[in-house]
């Protein structure tokens, strides 16, 4: 399930408005399987809300801006930009509509454009852009990021997370950590 919120003008033409409820329904059956936000439930519905939608259709993707909150389960992220990039699955016309979500899903990509915040349960983590890639099932933060669990702050220039593994890698010219004793670990890097 998408919850789309604009502001502004949408237009009545049905191409527009099909185009639309093609999007909602691609967007909400891809991102139905595996889980897109770190820490989300796969099996929980996503809901998106944002001041403004372009859905480019012949490029496959939808730009939501302006104080943009996706929400899955126990996740929520936040941004000032999200573009969805949506995969044709074999559909090799450019003019073609949307095609329906295969079981390999459609989205291939989430680009996120800061400040970028991302909330699960005790866990939060921001930085200046960030990038799902489907392919990878990796979810990446960059510029100036900081990951807190209760007192616990790791910082660093990227962070890399797995969404298979639940791996965390935080990287950069210097990383630094500060554990306070009695708090839990924040999603330190596997070996």
């Amino acid at each position: 399930m998408i919850v789309l919120r604009t502001s502004g003008w949408l237009g009545t033409g049905s191409m527009l408005l099909g185009s639309l409820l093609a999007l909602n329904m691609a967007t909400a059956q891809a991102m139905a399987g595996p889980s897109v936000l770190p820490g989300g439930n796969s099996k929980e519905p996503i809901s998106i809300e944002a001041n403004k939608l372009d859905y480019l259709d012949k490029e496959q993707k939808a730009i939501y801006s302006g104080n943009v909150v996706a929400k899955q389960g126990d996740s929520t992220v936040r941004s000032s930009l999200m573009t969805i990039f949506l995969d044709r699955s074999g559909n090799t016309d450019a003019n073609a509509a949307p095609v329906a979500p295969t079981d390999n899903g459609q989205i291939r990509r989430i680009e996120l454009g800061g400040p970028v915040t991302i909330a699960s349960k005790d866990q939060i983590g921001t930085g200046d852009q960030g990038v799902y890639e489907k392919a990878s099932n990796t979810f990446v933060l960059t510029g100036h990021v900081v990951l807190t669990q209760g007192k616990n702050v790791q910082s660093g220039d990227k962070l890399t997370y797995n969404l298979t593994s639940g791996q965390a890698v935080i990287t950069g010219a210097r990383v630094k950590g500060i554990f306070v004793p009695g708090q839990a670990n924040p999603q330190a890097p596997k070996n």
